[in-house]
């Protein structure tokens, strides 16, 4: 009879594992511990779900449905879905619309043996588990079984009996079992077809040390955050948005910086696609951002200043902006756009389009398109006026050369020392226009609070004390910037 797993595996990770190639028993164990007490199995059954092309498998992910609800495993064992959202966003990362159905079957038969000292607490834990997979239709594919041992940490006699007697009991015999020390979360997953078995057209693997290759293995690793992150978003986790904004300036700045090394057509269209889910996420994040900075804003403001009243009203019209600018930014990250722009990210790791400079030594090239974004700086400096928009193109220079020279790696000199120079001047101009939004965006809710008759006196103290952070830091920022000019025009001439 099948009954609902209560628990994960054991009562902790197991600290050895032995792969059984057959029915044998388990040892006998009684002599080994005051009480032995042998528990019913366990069934839990799981529905694999995927496309028919197996999309999921080919990355090494499998969505799963039981009757204790979703799981997401990424290799690392089973992980619940939440279950006030949708399955299918924990892994629509690489679905992309795609449907899914019901492709493997999977019961997993656990039997747990308990081990006691005399004073009752457990000492050990052993698991005898096995795992039959199969169409849905009931044919079964392939079997898997295992004894895990589990402890209590101490490394006591009992546990190390247990062990000396399961590794003796799995000794490979007649029929035998095989001695190992799989972990448990790999065992009786399915293996599918790598990445590149399900993608067609692949192009040959670019020479290692060119251009090519060295940008395919930033974009692999930039996909690897991306993927990462996207399942986050969906779940509106905290700080998710920005580090969604994060990984998407650094692609497109990386893809711009080494222009040439890959096909130019593919990844302008990438970027261009990219800079529009990159504009929808800082409408989010902007509206997280004020939010944020509201009740901080607030203790600044001279006792008795700003009231509660306005504080709720203008935390609720902040609250209401981001709501509908995450709902946004969901249906983006739904739309056909979006997942056309995960294949082309796609394409470039796995099908390398050859670029005019796919075959340039990969530290020479780096040395000329870092260089280059160095005259790109200065230019930005030398052309701002003071402008917010100004610094704007000062910040985004500034860290097109960071996200460059980080994703050179450590081979030559390439200005690696004006990192830390680079990364203040992106953080200090970051916070005079978020002050600045700030404060844009407190005037506009106060002129609609007049429209209605409310007191808008406090909405007035908050929008002056952003706009004194946007002068402080403004002055501040405009050295950090006059001393990158002068460092980044050293190291053009030298």
């Amino acid at each position: 009879m099948e009954i609902p797993h209560p628990e994960p595996l054991g009562r902790t990770d197991p600290r050895r594992t032995w792969r059984i190639a057959d029915d044998r028993r388990l040892p006998a164990l009684e002599p080994f511990a005051d009480r032995v007490h042998r528990h019913d199995p366990v069934v839990l059954r799981e529905h694999l779900w995927d496309t028919d092309d197996r999309v999921l498998a080919a990355e090494g992910v499998e969505l799963l449905a039981s009757d204790v609800g979703w799981s997401v495993d990424r290799g690392d064992g089973p992980v619940p879905v939440d279950p006030d959202h949708e399955p299918r966003d924990v892994v629509e990362v690489f679905l992309r619309g795609r449907p899914v159905r019901v492709v493997r079957v999977r019961d997993t038969v656990t039997t747990l043996v308990e081990l006691r000292g005399r004073d009752g607490r457990l000492r050990a834990e052993v698991a005898d588990v096995r795992v039959d997979e199969g169409e849905p239709d009931g044919a079964v594919l392939r079997s898997s079984r295992w004894w895990a041992l589990s402890d209590d940490g101490r490394d006591g006699t009992v546990s190390r009996a247990a062990e000396r007697a399961l590794a003796d009991a799995a000794e490979p015999g007649p029929g035998g079992g095989v001695r190992g020390a799989a972990g448990r979360s790999g065992e009786g997953r399915s293996t599918g077809p790598g990445p590149t078995e399900r993608r067609k057209g692949t192009a040959a693997r670019p020479r290692r040390g060119s251009a090519a290759a060295a940008l395919r293995t930033v974009l692999r690793s930039l996909r690897a955050d991306l993927v990462a992150i996207d399942p986050r978003v969906r779940a509106d986790e905290h700080g998710a948005v920005h580090d969604l904004r994060k990984v998407l300036r650094r692609l497109r700045s990386v893809l711009a910086a080494y222009r040439g090394a890959l096909d130019p057509d593919a990844t302008e269209s990438l970027r261009a696609e990219l800079a529009e889910v990159s504009r929808v996420a800082g409408i989010a994040r902007d509206a997280e951002v004020l939010g944020d900075r509201l009740l901080r804003t607030a203790g600044r403001a001279p006792e008795g200043f700003v009231d509660v009243a306005t504080l709720d009203r203008i935390g609720s019209q902040v609250a209401g902006s981001r709501a509908a600018a995450t709902a946004d930014l969901l249906r983006t990250l739904r739309s056909a756009s979006w997942f056309r722009a995960l294949d082309r990210l796609d394409d470039l790791v796995a099908g390398s389009p050859r670029g005019p400079h796919a075959d340039d030594d990969a530290r020479a090239f780096a040395v000329r398109r870092i260089t280059r974004e160095r005259k790109r700086v200065v230019a930005a400096i030398d052309d701002a006026g003071g402008t917010l928009d100004d610094l704007h193109e000062v910040r985004k220079a500034a860290r097109r050369l960071r996200y460059a020279s980080e994703a050179a790696g450590d081979g030559a000199d390439l200005g690696k020392r004006r990192l830390g120079l680079l990364r203040r001047v992106q953080d200090g101009l970051g916070e005079v226009l978020d002050a600045a939004h700030a404060t844009a965006a407190l005037r506009e809710l106060a002129s609609l609070a007049a429209e209605t008759g409310a007191d808008t006196f406090g909405d007035g103290v908050l929008a002056t004390i952003e706009h004194a952070v946007v002068e402080r830091e403004q002055e501040r920022v405009e050295r950090l910037v006059a001393r990158l000019r002068s460092r980044v025009t050293a190291g053009l001439r030298g």
